[in-house]
């Protein structure tokens, strides 16, 4: 039996999964100003800062919610850092690239986790 945890957990994956793929939609049509614009950063900012965090967390058996979010948060700004860290490094700044990597990287486990709740 699903509890409204694992329900709520389930739809914060599937939500999570439409705003990297939007985020990347966005990205490719080179959406830019008005409300397609706000909405691209919303969903990209939001992807960015939960996505790659909650495909981590969903694998917590039992944690409370307040663990979940803060690893959730906590990764997801890392990953974040450590991408764009590398691409100042290495002089390669292509943010399009990063976003489509983490999309992909994520996506998978967030899938997972919206389908085997824990």
């Amino acid at each position: 039996m699903l509890t409204r945890a694992r329900v709520a957990r389930r739809y914060v994956a599937l939500v999570l999964v439409v705003a990297g793929v939007a985020a990347c939609v966005f990205s490719v049509l080179g959406t830019t100003g008005g409300v397609l614009g706000d909405l691209r950063f919303v969903a990209t900012v939001g992807f960015l800062i939960l996505g790659p965090g909650w495909a981590a967390a969903g694998f917590l058996r039992r944690a409370p919610a307040a663990h979940v979010w803060l690893l959730t948060v906590g990764v997801g700004v890392a990953v974040t850092l450590l991408v764009g860290q590398i691409m100042v490094s290495s002089e390669i700044w292509r943010p399009d690239l990063a976003l489509y990597a983490i999309t992909v990287l994520s996506i998978p486990f967030l899938l997972r986790h919206a389908v085997v709740a824990q």
